[in-house]
């Protein structure tokens, strides 16, 4: 898959909650256009924005990064003024946030004990009407390898399974994906 195809959209169930999690295809050049390359880079992140249509959670908006967030090169923590004026200035646009994403310096990522805390923090500290949060993290791999997805719930979090690439212009092209 070429993540810089303008037409690919990337879909991860959820077995607990039932629901289908779908990167637009403006978002996942998004996270192309920022992934970590090694060397003296730093982490970026921002926000992620949905529609919610049926039991789908389809993600159109990815926002960051910010000059004002602060980061390492394994590290990454958000001006969390700026993306509170970012997600009223976006809900009234008709886009609702509905979780983060950042970058790892990793080929294939995977969460740290602090971004599974920081993100139930976030879900536990925010005011929504939402079951769970969704977190992406961007590694250094190609798509869609150099993702890991998940929702963050209450008390729980869990890893999202790839299921189908679609293309926009031509349907499906891809069934699932399992994940190691």
């Amino acid at each position: 898959m070429k993540p810089s195809s303008p037409s690919i959209e990337l879909q991860f169930r959820s077995e607990d909650m039932g629901s289908i999690i779908c990167l637009s295809p403006e978002v996942l050049q998004h996270f192309h256009k920022h992934r970590q390359g090694s060397g003296k880079t730093t982490e970026v992140g921002g926000q992620l924005f949905a529609e919610f249509l049926d039991d789908r959670v389809r993600i159109v908006r990815a926002t960051g990064p910010n000059t004002t967030d602060k980061r390492g090169w394994a590290w990454f923590n958000p001006d969390r003024r700026r993306q509170n004026a970012e997600i009223r200035r976006l809900f009234e646009r008709g886009l609702h946030f509905v979780g983060d994403w950042h970058t790892h310096p990793e080929p294939q990522p995977n969460p740290s004990s602090l971004d599974l805390a920081s993100m139930q923090d976030c879900f536990n500290k925010s005011r929504h009407q939402l079951k769970a949060f969704v977190m992406v993290i961007v590694g250094q791999a190609s798509f869609p390898v150099g993702l890991w997805v998940g929702l963050h719930g209450l008390s729980a979090w869990e890893r999202l399974l790839q299921v189908t690439t679609t293309d926009e212009t031509n349907g499906v092209i891809a069934g699932q994906i399992p994940h190691r």
